[in-house]
């Protein structure tokens, strides 16, 4: 386009802004009415200029260089209806394609950006499934949601602050995750479970993340809920809101750090079979099937070591019709008694095992 053109485009769209802003906040009659004042005067110029000779769609395209000061009519019609034509284009036809383009453009834009900022703030709703839910956050967050995220599952996190080394990828809700209207923008509904951590901004004892589980249960009963407790003497408590597994992660550490002390080099193992980050072995349960049924567990345990699964314990039902989280454990046990379902086998296996880890 020539400077000269460019500049009779510009003037000529200045002259319908009065007219473009009658149709600003009505984007789709200017749809309407751009389209209909292109398909008219595609049919005009057709029917003036040509006498209805060649292609309609070829007049049509005549048109739409006109819009933009280009082609020989767009410079010098060959009849007054045609300078006619091309006065009404320059003006309502420039004015109406510069409001469409613009709202249309504008609104991509608002949208994009109300959903990044919406992210960014924590006041979206997150559309994951069979993601895991995670409540409150604490120094130890970081680690799991690196360990779920190894995993190859969603996370997404519930929290009074969105965490500065949050990964991208955690959908981030700002709230306090004992509140409804929270769980419901972290998708509680459609996750497959929720970590409740020990949130020390909203105090230093468990009330709060028993208050967390009670909510949890409301919103989403049939969602495994795991809770981090401090003080051992509030267990009932979650048993109260039906809490799945419980972990007191003070205890644990202090065991792990005290099995350390007795026991040189065993760190490295632990640390490899309590990640999923480094490429290593990690812990897992497989369901035992029906085929199992009746075999003694020496020999299915010697049937999953061909698939370099190492067995060390099962998980069995201690009462009939008892959820899962209360079966009991048994670490290496008889080989001789057989199986009979349902059970679990626990077992330490290849962070890439493609098996159902729960």
């Amino acid at each position: 386009m020539s400077a000269k053109s460019f500049v009779k485009t510009v003037k000529n769209a200045r002259r319908g802004v009065n007219f473009a802003k009658k149709f600003h906040h009505k984007l789709a009659l200017a749809v309407f009415m751009f389209l209909g004042l292109i398909g008219g005067s595609g049919l005009f110029v057709w029917w003036q200029e040509r006498n209805f000779t060649g292609s309609y769609f070829d007049s049509l395209w005549t048109v739409l260089f006109t819009l933009i000061g280009q082609g020989e009519f767009a410079n010098s019609p060959h009849t007054l209806g045609g300078r006619i034509m091309v006065f009404l284009l320059s003006i309502f036809g420039v004015a109406l394609f510069g409001v469409v383009f613009a709202e249309v453009m504008q609104r991509i834009i608002n949208s994009r950006i109300k959903a990044i900022l919406g992210e960014m703030m924590g006041i979206n709703t997150c559309k994951y499934e069979g993601h895991i839910l995670v409540c409150g956050w604490n120094a130890r967050g970081t680690y799991l949601i690196r360990e779920i995220l190894s995993s190859g599952q969603q996370a997404a996190l519930i929290a009074k602050e969105r965490p500065a080394d949050l990964d991208s990828e955690v959908f981030f809700v700002q709230g306090n995750p004992s509140e409804r209207e929270a769980l419901l923008k972290g998708g509680i509904t459609h996750a497959q479970g929720a970590i409740i951590l020990g949130d020390p901004s909203f105090g230093d004892d468990d009330s709060h993340s028993i208050l967390t589980a009670l909510a949890v249960e409301d919103t989403a009963p049939d969602v495994y809920t795991v809770m981090e407790l401090h003080n051992p003497d509030n267990e009932r408590y979650a048993h109260y809101a039906h809490v799945d597994d419980i972990l007191y992660s003070d205890s644990l550490i202090a065991g792990i750090t005290s099995m350390c002390t007795h026991n040189e080099g065993i760190s490295a193992f632990i640390r490899d079979i309590l990640s999923t980050a480094d490429e290593g072995h990690s812990f897992a349960t497989v369901d035992l099937l029906s085929e199992h049924e009746g075999k003694t567990i020496d020999t299915v345990f010697a049937e999953l070591k061909e698939q370099d699964i190492l067995p060390i314990g099962i998980l069995a039902p201690g009462r009939e019709g008892a959820p899962v989280s209360d079966w009991v454990s048994t670490v290496n046990p008889d080989g001789k008694l057989k199986i009979t379902l349902p059970m679990k086998a626990v077992c330490i296996v290849k962070d890439n095992y493609a098996g159902n880890k729960n």
